[in-house]
């Protein structure tokens, strides 16, 4: 790739981030400014990575070697690259999908994406609406981001310990108070659904947040910075209605990472 052709790729990658309201996966920074002194400092965020033998050395130390850490710009100098970014590379023009302007929007947009409205051809082929051709994610194709643009989800049942810690009945209803831990050595990421199979077709999750692909109702669990860490727990409460009085109702759960409906 030639130097110019370089540019304009990067250039492109950075293209509207004025719009933008958070930046990273973890969402710790809400302005291109902050992004720009972060790699300016060259001081990971986690002291952890930072010691990592793995960590490139091109974001520490990105000068090269005898040089001091980051890029060593000026708070000027940080102004004007955050200029740059915001207004150099924001064309409003990009922004908002209309259907009457020639202009290509830098994302996929609704007459992209709306197969059954705007592409019946592809639709009958199988063109699900609001999804790319390809099955990728938008912008990103790592694992994380196809779990958070609900492509794909992770069994993470394997990972946690889960165990039943109050269990209430009154007539119809039932009330179960479940502590999951996250046993393992890697975290438990995004959402972490918690679904109920084996439930009867007559009983209901109250505060269930929807049915799995194969009828099991489930709950959505938004975990505390968006991680379940090694070790740590959350407690979960399943409130179910029953059609009549009765024993305890049994079921096992199983737990997905991901968001959207799976």
């Amino acid at each position: 790739m030639k130097a110019e052709d370089a540019f304009k790729f990067r250039s492109l990658t950075l293209r509207q981030l004025k719009d933008a309201r958070t930046f990273f996966h973890n969402g710790s920074f809400t302005k291109v400014r902050d992004v720009v002194q972060y790699f300016n400092a060259g001081v990971p965020q986690d002291p952890v990575a930072g010691a990592a033998p793995t960590l490139d050395a091109r974001f520490t130390n990105p000068r090269g070697p005898g040089f001091p850490r980051g890029l060593g710009l000026s708070d000027e100098q940080v102004d004007d690259l955050t200029d740059f970014v915001e207004n150099g590379l924001y064309d409003p023009a990009f922004v908002k999908f209309d259907p009457h302007s020639t202009t290509r929007t830098l994302q996929p947009n609704e007459r992209d994406l709306t197969y059954s409205k705007y592409h019946p051809d592809l639709a009958a082929l199988g063109a699900v609406d609001g999804f790319v051709l390809s099955g990728l994610a938008i912008d990103n194709n790592d694992a994380l981001s196809r779990r958070d643009e609900g492509l794909e989800f992770l069994d993470v049942t394997s990972q946690a310990a889960v165990s039943l810690v109050d269990r209430d009945i009154d007539g119809m209803r039932q009330q179960d108070v479940y502590r999951i831990t996250n046993g393992s050595n890697s975290i438990i990421d995004t959402h972490l659904l918690v679904i109920a199979q084996g439930l009867p077709q007559d009983v209901q999750l109250i505060n269930g947040s929807g049915k799995t692909s194969a009828g099991d109702p489930y709950r959505r669990v938004f975990l505390p910075n968006g991680v379940l860490k090694p070790g740590d727990s959350i407690k979960v409460r399943l409130n179910l209605r029953r059609p009549h009085d009765g024993p305890p109702m049994s079921f096992t759960l199983s737990l997905l990472s991901g968001q959207g409906a799976p």
